[in-house]
């Protein structure tokens, strides 16, 4: 179906997905709007006669770049673009338009394994559905309003238990303790929940109603950082819920001291 293609933008999406494309037979040609070894100055990009162009663009750049392209290119080639929480409309009014995202980081000199990679699909038309298999065999389809949920997903899981674990971390050190501690009971936690029905899987005073450890660890976080004792009672809720139980009463704000 895609013989041949341009992938605009060299940043390790871009590389990655042109060498794929490579791999896979399609004469790839690479543009990017710096100078970049092997890859085409953007000023330069002339449409040609291809069957995709593929922005491998950042969020901000990604509209200025298609509303240059798109009126260039000819109604049965396919504009794609790479962003998780951008509509498909930012490509503007035409048939053969495409989402293909893959909600995972691509690392520098690491090249990913394109077997095993989940790949989100937003197009409407079956052959495009079909060849994006081609390209990643874990391809699954997708709406425009599923996949921004998708991508909210990630951020949630990824960047945020990223931003928890950190927070965590500091709250240690300031106590004088070394946080790698905790890191074998860190990853066998986490990868239980991986399993799937994450909060089925916590242990820990939440989920089997200790509420004489819930309330002096919720004292000890008000002392030390009333923001992290916020967080930790709202996610305790949580789990207390889900087990069945009653939820903790409203957090006290800590007295001043003055």
């Amino acid at each position: 179906m895609i013989r041949n293609a341009h992938v605009i933008g060299m940043g390790r999406l871009g590389r990655h997905l042109a060498d794929r494309l490579d791999a896979l037979g399609v004469v790839t040609t690479r543009w990017n709007r710096s100078p970049q070894p092997s890859s085409h100055l953007l000023t330069n990009w002339t449409a040609d006669d291809v069957d995709a162009v593929f922005l491998a663009v950042s969020d901000d750049a990604l509209g200025n770049i298609a509303d240059t392209v798109a009126p260039q290119l000819p109604n049965r080639t396919w504009l794609v673009h790479h962003a998780g929480s951008v509509p498909k409309s930012i490509l503007g009014e035409r048939e053969c338009n495409a989402v293909l995202w893959p909600p995972m980081t691509f690392q520098s000199t690491a090249a990913p394994d394109w077997q095993t990679m989940p790949m989100a699909v937003d197009a409407a038309d079956a052959s495009f559905q079909s060849w994006a298999r081609t390209l990643a065999p874990g391809a699954f389809e997708v709406t425009d309003l599923q996949r921004q949920h998708l991508h909210l997903g990630a951020v949630l899981l990824g960047n945020l238990t990223a931003a928890w674990i950190g927070t965590v971390e500091a709250h240690l050190r300031n106590m004088g303790l070394t946080p790698e501690l905790l890191t074998p009971l860190v990853e066998a936690s986490v990868s239980k929940a991986l399993e799937g029905n994450a909060l089925d899987t916590v242990t820990g005073p939440a989920a089997r109603n200790d509420r004489d450890t819930l309330n002096a660890q919720q004292s000890l976080l008000a002392d030390a950082d009333p923001d992290v004792a916020d967080l930790h009672q709202r996610l305790t809720q949580r789990i207390l819920t889900h087990h069945g139980h009653d939820p903790l009463p409203p957090l006290q704000a800590a007295p001043r001291r003055d």
